[in-house]
C-alpha cells in the first residue's frame, strides 16, 4: 500500500496523526508563528481548529483569544509570504519532516 494513501486512512486522533497527514499546513503554521510553534504545537493548533476547541498556547492565547481558527486561516491564506529569516516555510517543512521521520523535534520553538 502507498504510504501517502495510508496517511489518509489513519484516524486523526493525535497531534502526531495531524502532523503526518498535514505536514505542509503545520509548516505554514510554524512560519506564520515566526518560528514560535514547534511541529507538535502546530499540529495541536490545527487539531484544535478542526475540532472547534480552544488552544491555550501563548501565541494563540495572546493574539487570538484562544481561538486557533484565525491563526490556521492566516497561515493558509498567507502561505505565499512565508519566506525569509523568521517566516521560512522551507525551513519549517524541513523541521516538520524531521519530526515525522525521527520523532524528534525542537522542544521550545522551531527556531531562534
Amino acid at each position: 500500500m502507498n504510504a501517502a494513501k495510508s496517511n489518509h486512512r489513519e484516524p486523526l486522533d493525535s497531534n502526531e496523526a495531524y502532523l503526518r497527514r498535514y505536514p505542509r499546513i503545520c509548516a505554514h503554521i510554524i512560519a506564520e508563528s515566526l518560528g514560535y510553534a514547534t511541529p507538535q504545537r502546530a499540529a495541536s493548533i490545527l487539531r484544535d481548529a478542526r475540532e472547534g476547541q480552544e488552544n491555550c498556547c501563548e501565541w494563540i492565547f495572546s493574539c487570538y483569544n484562544r481561538d486557533p481558527k484565525p491563526a490556521v486561516k492566516g497561515a493558509i491564506s498567507g502561505r505565499h509570504r512565508h519566506k525569509g529569516y523568521m517566516a521560512s516555510y522551507q525551513q519549517a517543512l524541513q523541521i516538520v519532516r524531521q519530526q515525522v521521520d525521527t520523532g524528534r523535534g525542537p522542544d521550545f520553538a522551531s527556531w531562534f
